[in-house]
């Protein structure tokens, strides 16, 4: 009995993990190539964003925040630009390395 409350325990502690850290679809506008999501980032929290793309197209990120703390995964920089080499869903997270604050973020595909 107890190592089922352990299993069940750690499963519920995994589950709350993964959707704490769960990625947000961006959605474009019919014939649109950008899209603009605004959010709040906790302190020294994590918002991950995900949109499909083409091999070949231009993947650009950038954020902005009224703090100037935001920045695009941990590089420092508040733009990312790629040419997408394998098609299909695309990974951008906003990382904030101040105190919660909003955001905004623009990605566009082309």
């Amino acid at each position: 009995m107890r190592s089922l409350k352990l299993i069940l325990s750690a499963t519920l502690i995994f589950s709350a993990t993964v959707s704490a850290y769960s990625d947000f679809r961006i959605r474009f506008a019919k014939g649109r190539t950008s899209a603009t999501v605004s959010g709040k980032v906790s302190t020294g929290g994590r918002v991950c964003y995900m949109a499909g793309a083409r091999p070949g197209q231009n993947f650009t990120a950038t954020v902005s925040s009224r703090s100037g703390n935001v920045q695009i995964f941990e590089s420092g920089e508040t733009t990312y630009s790629y040419v997408v080499e394998m098609g299909g869903d695309q990974s951008v997270c906003v990382d904030n390395i101040g105190r919660a604050t909003t955001y905004t973020l623009t990605v566009s595909i082309k």
